[in-house]
């Protein structure tokens, strides 16, 4: 079948169209043309004082189509007698339609069907009441139909939104500017939903719920449906997205308008959290197929000049003000519908104020980030949103290693924990698996795993291995190194010690950037009586101010351990799994081979999954003497969350995506700190960076560095801070982070230095 827009409408003029109402129905009177997009549609005043509309279809609709359509407009009538649906008038002779040849010799199917009284409504008039009221019509509407089917459903038809990617055929008619726009509404679109698409609900749906469509009385309550012409089968939630973009189009407040029709929406039928998700972008989405036929139709059919602009200036709208925002304020009318169950989500919607108070009460003085802290609802990609809608970008967090809400991270554990969730002690494939991914990728001879919970975990039970294997106690650490929070890696996180603790079997070595005093403080460690275990190494040197790789300093440190019968832990906590963009692991550019290595946080990018890699030797004996186990290391449901992301890290080669990132972003950086007093030393490894914040004398300053994390966080942009001085801006996105979202964190970062002045 032809796409109709390819065909004008069909070449039946007024007296055609009359002399066929006489003919076939036996009807007379005068005929008024009526909005149609692709059909004729006639108000009939009919002599005897009654009132039809005649519809001429489009020749390029099938027989089966049209009796499509009069089936479920028929159908809608039984199921919900409420809904204001034409009725269709057979001829004398009982036939449901009748057909004409249009001048250009094309047929077309005729039907009469009854006239609706109302008038179109003024989208801008409608209040919020009748808002809702028309989602809640619309929802009725697709309610009535899900019992319907008909095999003509499946035809294709460009205003089905599930085509919009097709629009790029047509975008060379679109001039520069307003090409760009839809284009990229096209590219979300394609990321965002196509994945997506065919799990959401399905049936036939009226998919046109227009202000053309529509009729209203002097209240603006809908009395009438008066076009069943698109009609096809799709995703229910679309029913919902063409009437929001139809409505929104037409109102300056259109993006305030759409939050009571989609709790008009929900309260009828509520949303699935997929369907709510992609709303927006499928309310965009019916946007730009607006404007790439409208245009269309413009230059192949003359009657199409009237159609309005309106839809190119919602796409407009909603790029100034952020189709993020859009997304957050319609899932959030969603899930704010009393119809809507939120069984996957239980706890309750709060307000800032209530939740920071709450919060403070039952939790302590326990640390929020930023001055004003953030209330997140959601997240995406390398995206957070608070709960007034606003994105962020996520230059911090280096858990989401995938970014955000990876969904095939995501489905991993949803569908595992529909399956199975269990322990080490009953055979499973997911452990198995895993353990073997990681030996197989593993750096140095490395034979066994123990799975456990947190990076914290990790190196506990390192410390633990190390102890057992040497009989020693003695550890060292780097000055201000971060290992863990448990009570034996706190003993290795000087960054952590309150004022005066210094634990006596614990050696801190400078790191990079000095001498290396590894011999000294081994030899120090010994006099105490404490003989050296082993040394645990960040090989990012995240915690000490972002100072790797330092190759050279770390091969005599290991060479001074190992001299002294102790091991090296490696902990690939911050830098593992593809941050550095050498591979999945900081130590493998070194060429040094770890006698154990420690995993956590991106490893399950967000579900609690750790393990300690080591060699056998080390391993076996301890679990002899010790029965190692943990509950919930190495679960079914943590196991798969890791198999996911580390198939996502390889799949989606963002190892190399960080070093090319990384580097894009270092060489912006580096221009910014060129034009700032405030600003010293860049430092970076793959998708790691450092910026020393000092004062005019180069000393560090601290309070600088918080200033400008706060006015990064009020620009949109989420970074930390490090360092024995807490002056090193900290840089660790998700490694999906992009070139364009690093200009972005350069621009907001020599915004900041520029607000803040110099000192």
């Amino acid at each position: 079948m032809v796409d109709p827009l390819l065909a004008p409408r069909p070449d039946v003029s007024p007296e055609m169209a009359a002399a066929l109402l006489t003919d076939v129905y036996g009807i007379s009177g005068s005929l008024t043309e009526l909005h149609g997009e692709r059909d004729l549609n006639f108000r009939v005043d009919a002599t005897d004082g009654r009132r039809y509309v005649l519809k001429v279809h489009h020749p390029e609709d099938s027989g089966d189509v049209v009796e499509m359509r009069t089936l479920a407009m028929g159908h809608v009538r039984r199921v919900d007698p409420g809904l204001p649906v034409p009725e269709v008038v057979p001829t004398p002779a009982g036939a449901v339609r009748a057909a004409v040849a249009g001048a250009d010799g094309r047929i077309s199917d005729v039907q009469l069907v009854t006239f609706l009284g109302g008038a179109h409504p003024d989208p801008p008039g409608l209040d919020s009441s009748a808002l809702y009221e028309w989602g809640r019509c619309t929802a009725r509407l697709g309610r009535a139909l899900r019992g319907f089917f008909h095999p003509a459903a499946g035809y294709r038809i460009q205003w089905d939104v599930r085509h919009t990617v097709s629009l790029r055929d047509r975008l060379d008619l679109l001039e520069p500017d307003d090409r760009k726009l839809v284009e990229a509404t096209i590219d979300r679109f394609e990321f965002r939903v196509v994945p997506r698409f065919e799990a959401l609900r399905a049936q036939i749906i009226h998919n046109d719920m227009n202000p053309h469509n529509v009729l209203v009385d002097e209240g603006n309550r809908i009395v009438g449906i008066t076009d069943f012409g698109d009609m096809t089968h799709t995703a229910l939630v679309c029913d919902l997205a063409v009437a929001i973009a139809e409505v929104a189009a037409a109102r300056d407040d259109g993006l305030q308008a759409a939050a009571p029709m989609v709790a008009g929406y929900c309260d009828e039928t509520p949303l699935e959290d997929d369907e709510a998700a992609v709303l927006a972008d499928l309310v965009m989405a019916r946007a730009a197929t607006d404007v790439v036929v409208t245009t269309w139709r413009r230059l192949h059919h003359a009657h199409a000049e009237e159609l309005p602009d309106a839809s190119m200036a919602l796409l407009r709208r909603v790029e100034g003000e952020g189709l993020d925002a859009l997304a957050v304020h319609l899932e959030e009318a969603a899930h704010r519908s009393p119809g809507v169950s939120r069984s996957s989500l239980p706890y309750r919607a709060r307000s800032t104020a209530d939740l920071r108070a709450a919060r403070r009460r039952v939790l302590g003085a326990v640390e929020l980030s930023y001055d004003e802290p953030l209330h997140l609802v959601r997240a995406e990609g390398v995206h957070l949103f608070d709960a007034g809608g606003r994105r962020y970008i996520d230059a911090y967090n280096n858990v989401p290693v995938a970014g955000h809400c990876h969904p095939k991270v995501a489905a991993a554990i949803a569908a595992q924990s529909r399956r199975l969730v269990t322990n080490t002690r009953y055979l499973h494939e997911s452990n198995v698996e895993l353990a073997e991914a990681l030996l197989e990728r593993a750096p140095g001879h490395l034979g066994r795993v123990l799975f456990v919970n947190s990076g914290s975990e990790a190196n506990d039970v390192a410390v633990r291995i190390a102890r057992l294997a040497t009989g020693h106690d003695g550890l060292l650490v780097t000055r201000f190194a971060y290992h863990g929070v448990t009570a034996a890696t706190t003993d290795l996180s000087p960054e952590e010690w309150p004022e005066g603790y210094a634990p006596e079997h614990v050696g801190l070595l400078s790191p990079p950037g000095g001498a290396n005093d590894a011999a000294r403080v081994l030899d120090g460690l010994c006099e105490a009586g404490h003989l050296p275990a082993a040394l645990f190494v960040d090989s990012a040197f995240t915690s000490d101010g972002v100072l790797g790789p330092a190759r050279g300093w770390l091969a005599d440190a290991v060479a001074a351990m190992r001299g002294s019968g102790g091991l090296f832990v490696d902990d690939e906590v911050q830098i593992g799994f593809g941050r550095s963009g050498e591979g999945l692991w900081g130590i493998t550019s070194s060429g040094i081979e770890p006698d154990m290595v420690t995993l956590g946080k991106p490893m399950g990018n967000g579900f609690p999954v750790a393990a300690v890699l080591a060699r056998a030797e080390l391993v076996d004996p301890f679990v002899e003497r010790t029965g190692f186990f943990s509950t919930f290391g190495g679960s079914t449901l943590a196991c798969t969350a890791a198999l996911a992301l580390l198939r996502v890290v390889e799949e989606e080669r963002l190892a190399e995506r960080a070093a090319a990132s990384g580097a894009h972003l270092r060489g912006l950086l580096d221009e910014v700190v060129a034009r700032h007093d405030a600003a010293g030393a860049v430092r970076s490894w793959g998708l790691v960076l450092g910026v020393d914040i000092v004062r005019s004398d180069g000393s560090p300053d601290p309070q600088r560095a918080r200033q400008l994390v706060n006015r990064m966080r009020q620009l949109g942009v989420l970074i930390g801070t490090t360092g024995p001085s807490a002056n090193v801006l900290k840089i660790r996105p998700p490694l999906v982070f992009t070139e364009a979202d690093g200009e972005e964190v350069a621009t907001r970062l020599d915004e900041a230095f520029s607000v803040l002045g110099e000192r």
